[in-house]
């Protein structure tokens, strides 16, 4: 009796030693995969969470120079590109062209959208979404607009008579409706008195 209570015992402490091993072992490995799995996640969701921040202090005549490819510009085809492929996504625009020039956005559409005034608005606030802030963006849905731009799309900031031009461009696309005025600037992004001190400067 006592052989078969004594291998009994055995048999249980044996069985115990061995499930309390796999499972001991079964836990760590999923503890170590569940530790990665979630450093891996966490570390994405600072990098898409993080903020931008960057600071530069000048000091005296020891200051870096900022070299000439480090200075900032603005792909200006990369941006009509932009504006334009925004502007076919509406539904209601069936045809658009974006001409970008060294402070302003022409975008010319066609629509079937009744309501001139929703449409320009639609396009207008798409483009002053991504453009800079100091940019002027001016809209029409006139007939002929789009090749009249394209026209011009071999433009630079050296052609000559480039400003008559475009403000002749400008003169004619806002006899179409330009949307509704952004705060204190009117419907193309011009503060009060700013057009006026442009001619003034340009005489």
């Amino acid at each position: 009796m006592k052989i078969k209570i004594i291998l009994s015992l055995a048999a249980v402490l044996l069985l115990s030693a061995c499930g309390g091993y796999d499972w001991r072992n079964d836990r760590a490995t999923e503890y170590k995969f569940s530790r990665v799995n979630y450093k891996e996640a966490n570390q994405r969701n600072r990098n898409y969470a993080d903020f931008g921040f960057e600071r530069h202090e000048r000091k005296g005549e020891h200051a870096r120079a900022l070299k000439q490819h480090e200075i900032p510009y603005i792909d200006r085809q990369k941006l009509a590109h932009t504006v334009t492929d925004l502007a076919i996504r509406m539904p209601q625009i069936k045809d658009a062209a974006t001409l970008v020039t060294d402070k302003e956005v022409l975008i010319a559409y066609v629509t079937t959208n009744k309501d001139r005034m929703a449409a320009a608005d639609m396009v207008k606030d798409t483009a002053m979404s991504i453009v800079p802030r100091y940019y002027h963006v001016y809209v029409s849905d006139e007939k002929g607009m789009i090749p009249k731009l394209q026209q011009y799309q071999s433009f630079n900031t050296h052609t000559a008579n480039r400003r008559v031009v475009i403000n002749h461009l400008i003169k004619e696309m806002k006899r179409s409706p330009q949307g509704y005025p952004v705060g204190t600037e009117n419907a193309n992004g011009e503060k009060p008195g700013e057009m006026e001190m442009e001619k003034s400067r340009a005489k």
